[in-house]
């Protein structure tokens, strides 16, 4: 894998770790609707960097890339509703968002780059 693409694919797969090792302590309540939607995203996302990356034709890894974004802000929005219903700990969602700040920018490049040569025909 691409730099870029190997960080992403690292840092969803560290997120998808902390997100399991917190499963336990999410409230009954909360864990069907909302926890079990955020893993089934975040392991979605996964798979979506994964077709991505081994995806040759350009303007199919340039659709690839754009539902990895779309996936990316439904995990983002599932964590910070995790948040502000106080279903992980503060400290936990900080360490989180930082990899989702990550993954954002790279999944920002990652595009970016694959549109600028999809344009330049390369």
């Amino acid at each position: 894998m691409a730099a870029n693409t190997a960080k992403a694919y690292k840092d969803t797969y560290q997120i998808i770790q902390m997100m399991c090792n917190l499963s336990d302590s999410v409230p009954v309540k909360w864990r069907r609707w909302l926890w079990e939607k955020a893993l089934d995203t975040a392991t979605d996302l996964i798979a979506l960097i994964v077709y991505a990356y081994d995806e040759k034709n350009l303007q199919t890894k340039l659709a690839y890339i754009d539902k990895c974004l779309t996936k990316f802000t439904v995990l983002n929005t599932y964590l910070r509703l995790s948040n502000e219903n106080a279903i992980i700990p503060t400290q936990k969602f900080v360490n989180i968002s930082e990899l989702m700040a990550d993954i954002s920018q790279q999944l920002g490049a990652w595009r970016k780059g694959t549109a600028d040569r999809l344009t330049r025909g390369v």
